[in-house]
């Protein structure tokens, strides 16, 4: 046990004593090639990284500011005006510096041809805004005198948006009439309910439609693009539409004698063998009693209707029946005077009935065919000739071609309830 016991511990004494020797030897430096290598190697990590780096894609580019926010546009007529001819200088650039004189067509209703109350209001805003933002363009009255003797036209169109109460879009066109071109145009939004759609007193007691090759010329202007040519038609055609404008004018205002007066010097010329001239006749001689002279100018509406295929008459029905509502002796006028006219013809025509946009659609589609049928048979009594063969057809569209669309049943939509008279063929 005791010499065990010795023998552990003399081995734990050779073990410190190795441990010892051990310790104490001095440690060997690394040799030069040794510290190379390190070298090489930590020189190699680090190009590997540099390298690496480089070849990473760099981070994405910072997300683009939100756009400023779109400017607030004013609606209301005034804004839009205003809006309208600022855009209109700044097309005209230095041209809106030179001194000009200019004349304003009166504004229509682009649906229908016809001046309204608000397409009135908006040509005041216009002529009085025109002075404001265009102050080197001096506006001449729109008569004779004033139409020959402007360099720059103004006109333009006022159009309700469809399902959309109080709500329009402005169109005005600045036209050069020397050169012929549109040279600036404007269009802007309009918000305002309290615009009035109702005619005026001369284009709602008109018996026919007045949308002729004039009036269509005037729209086509406001609708071409800057740079493009005006209607020439139309721009020929500015003295004499200024006439009918003094004799619009007179109307309104109830000056038939003045408004008989321009409308004879207006037929008496070429260019004034139009719908409103004809409709301004009737309508003067009917207030001042010519009953004769009336029927006259209507058949003068009849025959160029005819002549150009554009004869459409407003009539007035009492509701769901074909009798007429009004004066039964107007309308007998109206009818005998189409029927010469059809008469003196070789011409075919399609009677068509139409309806405003009130009550159920087939029940409209049916009480149009009636009305049109109707008035053929009436036709047929005033010239028996026209029963044979098919010179007289009929049609019933209900209120598929409205005009205007509002259902109102008032004059604002008096033009969905007519009876048109379309040239076809006889085959």
């Amino acid at each position: 046990m005791g010499r065990i016991a010795f023998e552990l511990d003399l081995e734990r004494i050779r073990g410190q004593h190795v441990n010892d020797r051990i310790e104490t030897q001095p440690q060997q430096r690394p040799s030069t090639v040794t510290r190379r290598s390190r070298r090489g190697l930590l020189l190699l990590a680090l190009t590997t990284a540099i390298a690496l780096g480089a070849c990473k894609a760099p981070p994405p580019p910072p997300p683009p500011a939100p756009p400023p926010p779109a400017p607030l546009v004013n609606e209301t007529l005034q804004g839009a005006i205003n809006g309208v001819l600022l855009d209109i200088a700044r097309q005209l650039g230095p041209q809106a510096a030179a001194g000009r004189t200019a004349v304003i067509d009166p504004l229509l209703d682009g649906r229908t041809g016809q001046q309204t109350k608000a397409t009135e209001r908006a040509q005041q805003v216009l002529a009085t805004s025109v002075a404001l933002v265009l102050p080197k363009v001096t506006l001449l009255r729109f008569d004779e005198v004033g139409a020959r003797q402007s360099s720059w036209l103004f006109n333009g169109t006022l159009n309700a948006q469809p399902n959309s109460s109080g709500s329009y879009t402005l169109t005005v066109a600045l036209s050069d009439r020397g050169s012929g071109l549109v040279i600036a145009r404007g269009v802007a939004p309009v918000k305002d309910s309290q615009l009035d759609e109702a005619p005026t007193r001369f284009y709602a007691e008109s018996p026919s439609l007045v949308r002729d090759r004039a009036i269509k010329g005037y729209i086509e202007t406001t609708e071409k693009p800057v740079g493009q040519a005006a209607d020439a038609l139309y721009l020929e055609q500015i003295p004499t539409a200024a006439l009918l404008a003094e004799a619009q004018d007179a109307y309104n205002a109830e000056r038939w004698d003045d408004a008989l007066k321009l409308m004879s010097t207006a037929a008496a010329r070429d260019d004034g063998q139009q719908l409103r001239t004809f409709n301004g006749l009737y309508m003067a001689n009917m207030k001042l009693g010519r009953t004769a002279e009336a029927e006259e100018a209507f058949g003068k509406i009849a025959a160029l209707g005819l002549a150009t295929s554009n004869l459409a008459v407003k009539i007035l029905y009492l509701p769901g029946t074909t009798d007429f509502m009004g004066d039964p002796a107007t309308y007998a006028m109206w009818v005998r005077q189409i029927a010469r006219a059809v008469q003196a013809t070789d011409l075919c025509l399609n009677v068509i009935g139409h309806t405003s946009k009130t009550g159920t659609e087939q029940g409209n589609r049916i009480l149009s065919q009636r009305r049109a049928q109707s008035m053929r048979d009436r036709l047929v009594r005033d010239a028996p000739a026209l029963a044979r063969g098919h010179r007289l057809r009929t049609e019933g569209k209900g209120w598929d071609e409205t005009i205007v669309g509002t259902g109102t049943d008032d004059l604002r939509d008096a033009l969905d309830r007519r009876v048109e008279f379309k040239v076809v063929s006889c085959d």
